[in-house]
């Protein structure tokens, strides 16, 4: 039975005396070969689960962590996070029903280093999965989040005034999918791309997937140059 794909999350929280929480949660149907068809660790499985198979998988997250994501402060400098692992439901609440997923939430708490004025991630080209960047500063969330997949790297969080150093891209509107039909031509070049002919029947199903690849490419592009 396939399920969502996982994700990696990172968190992190900002306090004004320079206080700085990093979270990373990690589903462990990443580590399968296919995590869209692997079964959630449920917390009832999660109780017959011996010792020595959750330490191996805190160890697994320990370097897959490594492997998917590069915390980065400004001036430009990579951080390698002591996280601390524990298992945990998903956003680090605690694990309840036994029908809870279970995750594991590494977790780093730390000051600052002096002189830092930015912060940012990376999701490592070595990644198969999206990463999710959230922010939290002074006990409010940062509006702005992303979703990275491999290779991209997040705006970068102003680390005296909590926001975003880049504006965000507009969002997808009646007005931009008007804009991508006229940037490939219009119906005739779509139906030529697609082999058909403007008069045939399958006109208007290629127009809309057409269309929809190229108002895809574009939101990568835009969100790539946040």
């Amino acid at each position: 039975m396939a399920h969502p794909l996982p994700d990696v999350a990172v968190r992190a929280n900002f306090e004004q005396n320079g206080d700085w929480m990093l979270q990373v949660e990690i589903d462990p149907r990443s580590f399968e070969p296919d995590p869209n068809v692997a079964p959630y660790l449920t917390n009832a499985d999660f109780g017959v689960t011996p010792a020595e198979q959750q330490e191996k998988l805190k160890t697994m997250a320990r370097e897959y962590v490594q492997r998917v994501v590069a915390v980065v402060l400004d001036p430009v400098a990579e951080v390698k996070p002591e996280l601390t692992w524990e298992f945990t439901a998903a956003e680090n609440a605690p694990l309840k029903l036994p029908e809870d997923p279970v995750m594991l939430t590494g977790t780093w708490r730390t000051k600052l280093p002096a002189g830092s004025t930015g912060y940012s991630i990376k999701a490592l080209p070595t990644g198969t999965l999206s990463v999710l960047y959230h922010n939290t500063a002074l006990g409010k969330k940062v509006e702005r989040y992303q979703i990275l997949f491999p290779g991209e790297t997040s705006y970068v969080l102003d680390l005296k005034t909590f926001t975003p150093r880049s504006k965000a891209p507009p969002p997808i509107t009646a007005e931009s999918l008007q804009a991508a039909d006229a940037a490939i031509g219009g119906p005739d070049d779509m139906c030529a791309l697609c082999g058909t002919s403007s008069g045939g029947g399958y006109m208007l199903p290629t127009i809309i997937a057409v269309a929809g690849i190229v108002v895809l490419v574009t939101w990568l592009r835009r969100k790539r140059a946040a």
